[in-house]
């Protein structure tokens, strides 16, 4: 978990932070921050002011390292929440940084498999094919002259995520008191996704899974080569897999060498992507040109399955029903499932979602499929779920950003390929699937498990209730929220009204005193006393801001 308190003591590094986020120009937000303001460095200037304020956070994200560039690239998967201009910046966040020393990388792995190097593999390159800030990547040879590629994760690292966590969960917790604005965003959900998407990135074990998952999802499809997984040779930090050789999808050079057209690559490589989505319910959710391969017999591969996407039967469902509701313009439909897909953060005007439906349906309506964009069509959707704070789950953005890039990439192959259409007898089996006999009976099976539970507790859950009441042990917790500050506050006020009394009984006391012209030494005790009193008062009240 998120230590706040523990963020805090690796002063050097808080300092460095907010020092890059000055140096880029945001010197505005950190002095919004009254915690923050105390570590800023004695010697910093805002060095970066040109572009646009989504391009200069991008760059201070990428020169902030590993966690920033990670969280960078949640908030470009936020397309529900933040503007486009943000996500589209954010999503050009590149992971790639130099190799570290050969010995460093060759300690770790002696140390996780607990044997010499040399008798682990007959050969191991020392140079890396691919270095990120987590890990990086080297080709080698095992005993049984299997071409392999081990992934290392970087010494340390583990440490180093774990103190900028800490300093993430202290700033979003400032940002969440003293940024109204911000609470919107909830910055310290945003900083524990974060901490759980490290947690499983650092965890290799994980990786091999989600890959011996897939490759079991396409064992009997010939058209797909997924890598296997050699378990003696792995750990939560090592990761051993089968060398697949191909080209890039985009390589233009794969048309010649292979037989295949620019035209039946794209197909296959969206029909690929498709059948993970809508067949499996489990994808690759990174799916840029340098993750897809092409092997010399025309095979599709994957690398890197360090980011996947699981979707359930119900949601896929909604989505369906959601795009025929669109076609048909149905606009009552697609408020209901927009709001049973989002969480809505405040109540959601329903006349209003309507209308923009109507607009959003009234857009596409009578276009021929070959006119639509996929891109197009979820940034309006999405531009949508933003105005009435409509926050989509992670997965179901991640399948957005997914279709999105694939799209890209794909029109990089043939800018005639139409998605849309592509994309139809896909949407056509899943909707004729979820209202088929069998999966009718299936879903009424199941809500009439959960009422037989339901009435099956209820008796004694009444008996129980009815119990207490009589027996007047019954209790109502209620909880408050946002009245702590308001107790707080009218607490002070109470204590600052009796003290003011306290003074003014004092005053006409040691006045009354004085005037008797007897114990005129009580009477000016009296008067010093309501002097130390009311001083006592003016300071609390000016150092609390609030006259």
């Amino acid at each position: 978990m998120i230590s706040v308190d523990k963020g805090l003591k690796n002063l050097k590094r808080v300092r460095q932070i907010i020092g890059v986020f000055i140096k880029y120009g945001f010197k505005d937000t950190v002095d919004r921050l009254p915690n923050a303001r105390r570590f800023i460095p004695a010697k910093i200037q805002t060095q970066f002011l040109k572009g646009s304020s989504p391009e200069r956070l991008r760059l201070a994200l990428q020169e902030l390292g590993t966690t920033f560039i990670k969280l960078g690239q949640i908030l470009s998967v936020r397309t529900d929440m933040l503007p486009d201009d943000l996500t589209r910046e954010l999503s050009k966040l590149q992971d790639e940084v130099e190799s570290i020393p050969f010995k460093e990388i060759k300690g770790v792995i002696e140390k996780e498999l607990n044997a010499p190097l040399t008798t682990l593999f007959t050969s191991f390159s020392q140079k890396a094919i691919a270095s990120a800030s987590l890990a990086e990547v080297h080709r080698a040879t095992l005993k049984e002259n299997h071409k392999v590629v081990v992934k290392v994760q970087r010494p340390n690292v583990k440490e180093i995520t774990e103190t900028d966590l800490s300093i993430l969960g202290t700033i979003a917790g400032w940002m969440e008191k003293e940024i109204p604005e911000a609470k919107r965003y909830e910055p310290l959900l945003m900083v524990k996704e974060l901490e759980r998407n490290l947690k499983s990135e650092l965890n290799f074990t994980e990786e091999g899974r989600a890959i011996d998952r897939f490759r079991n999802n396409f064992k009997y499809d010939e058209s797909v080569i997924v890598p296997e997984v050699y378990w003696e040779f792995s750990t939560s930090k090592l990761l051993t897999m089968e060398y697949i050789k191909g080209v890039k999808i985009t390589d233009p050079s794969v048309p010649e060498r292979m037989g295949l057209s620019q035209k039946e690559i794209a197909r296959k490589g969206m029909d690929f992507s498709f059948k993970q989505i809508f067949e499996h319910r489990f994808f690759h959710a990174d799916p840029h040109p340098g993750n897809i391969l092409i092997t010399k017999d025309g095979k599709i591969s994957l690398i890197d399955f360090g980011l996947m996407g699981v979707i359930d039967d119900e949601t896929l469902g909604l989505l369906g029903e959601l795009m025929v509701a669109g076609i048909n313009k149905d606009t009552e439909t697609m408020t209901e499932i927009l709001i049973e897909l989002g969480i809505a953060g405040e109540k959601v005007n329903r006349q209003e979602l309507r209308v923009d439906l109507r607009d959003f349906a009234e857009r596409y309506y009578g276009a021929t499929l070959s006119q639509i964009d996929l891109k197009d069509v979820l940034n309006d959707l999405f531009k949508i779920t933003r105005r009435y704070g409509l926050k989509m789950p992670r997965n179901l953005l991640l399948l957005a950003k997914t279709a999105s890039t694939l799209e890209g990439l794909i029109f990089q192959l043939d800018p005639e390929f139409n998605t849309i259409e592509q994309l139809e007898p896909y949407i056509r089996r899943l909707i004729k699937r979820r209202y088929s006999p069998k999966q009718v009976l299936e879903n009424m099976s199941k809500i009439l498990r959960i009422y037989y539970r339901l009435f099956k507790k209820l008796p004694g859950d009444l008996t129980s209730i009815l119990r207490e009441i009589k027996d007047g042990t019954l209790k109502v917790e209620l909880e408050h929220k946002g009245l702590e500050d308001l107790i707080t506050h009218s607490e002070r006020s109470a204590n600052r009204l009796s003290l003011s009394l306290i003074i003014a009984a004092l005053i006409v006391g040691s006045t009354l005193v004085l005037q008797t012209g007897k114990l005129f030494l009580l009477g000016i005790i009296g008067f010093i006393i309501t002097g130390i009193f009311g001083m006592g008062l003016i300071i609390a009240v000016l150092r609390s801001g609030r006259l």
